[in-house]
């Protein structure tokens, strides 16, 4: 249900059910293993992207996210946090997003991108590259990225299910076949591409460059374990969690952040209700407690730890 009620002096929202929006890409997969369970009407290639929170994901209730965030809060154009399921079958390219210094130099991008891949599956040979494994300059990531080999300069790792990257703006990578990834990052939809194997898509070489990060890798690599909770990644402006218990969860929203609510298995309900893959539940500030129970969920919120929203049931 998404309504809001009205009481003395207090606006009290409730959960918002989003319906992913499908997106086309390349390096994407016609069949989606299960993780979305949405037509595919008017989408004939292959899917690469199942975005969660974009602005134009319909919400249960009829229209889109944006249109009901902005009916409450007019000035607002996005989101908290854009999350997205990723579905490869070849590569992407070799890409990077501003940071926060090109973001603000720009004078209009709100901040820079950030991103965190959580692992949902992975083949045997599933790998990504992530910075470098030694510091580089201009010219070498220049040359190395019109000739091809820039992988050669990359940190390489092999990916494994139930694992965290965090990867922080600025930083060169790319994105292996044979993945579906939960990614979560600040709500910029800004790339760079430095290679792209030669497909016919352009490249923003001397902009990638401007904002990439030369020296040694900084990504960081956790895996995910049997905890009832359990901190995956922390970003500047996000955090992402994980939390698994039959006896569930309560959220008590405190009026000033919101949180994502994502399934990672089948199985999981809020308040009740079963939460389908593919598709998420975003918990406004101020509302009733929300109860989360059953199988694994991602929860995602601004802030810069464990959410005190948050308390076993």
């Amino acid at each position: 249900m998404v309504h809001t009620q009205r009481e003395p002096g207090l606006m009290r929202q409730t959960p918002v059910w989003i319906a992913p929006r499908l997106a086309e890409r390349i390096w994407g997969r016609r069949d989606l293993g299960g993780w979305v369970s949405v037509s595919r009407i008017g989408v004939h290639g292959p899917i690469g992207e199942a975005w969660l929170t974009d602005v134009n994901c319909e919400v249960e209730t009829g229209g889109t996210l944006g249109a009901l965030l902005a009916r409450d809060q007019p000035a607002r154009t996005a989101p908290p946090l854009l999350a997205k399921l990723l579905f490869t079958s070849a590569p992407l390219s070799v890409q990077v997003h501003p940071t926060d210094v090109a973001a603000h130099a720009s004078g209009v991008l709100a901040s820079g991108k950030d991103e965190a891949w959580h692992v949902l599956e992975a083949t045997s040979d599933a790998q990504v590259w992530i910075g470098f494994h030694q510091p580089v300059t201009a010219r070498m990531l220049r040359a190395t990225s019109a000739d091809g080999t820039v992988l050669s300069l990359m940190r390489r790792h092999a990916v494994r299910t139930g694992e965290t990257l965090f990867v922080p703006a600025g930083t060169v990578h790319a994105i292996g076949a044979g993945l579906v990834l939960l990614e979560v990052q600040d709500p910029i939809d800004v790339t760079y591409r430095l290679f792209d194997y030669g497909r016919p898509r352009p490249l923003q070489i001397d902009e990638a460059l401007s904002v990439a990060d030369l020296r040694s890798s900084r990504v960081v690599i956790g895996t995910a374990t049997m905890a009832t909770r359990q901190i995956l990644a922390v970003a500047p402006r996000f955090v992402l969690e994980r939390i698994e218990s039959e006896n569930g969860f309560t959220l008590r929203s405190d009026g000033s952040r919101e949180h994502i609510v994502v399934p990672l298995a089948d199985g999981a309900t809020v308040d009740g209700r079963a939460l389908a893959r593919g598709s998420a539940v975003l918990v406004p500030a101020m509302g009733d407690p929300v109860g989360i129970a059953g199988a694994a969920v991602a929860v995602l919120h601004s802030g810069l730890g464990p959410s005190p929203c948050l308390a076993m049931s």
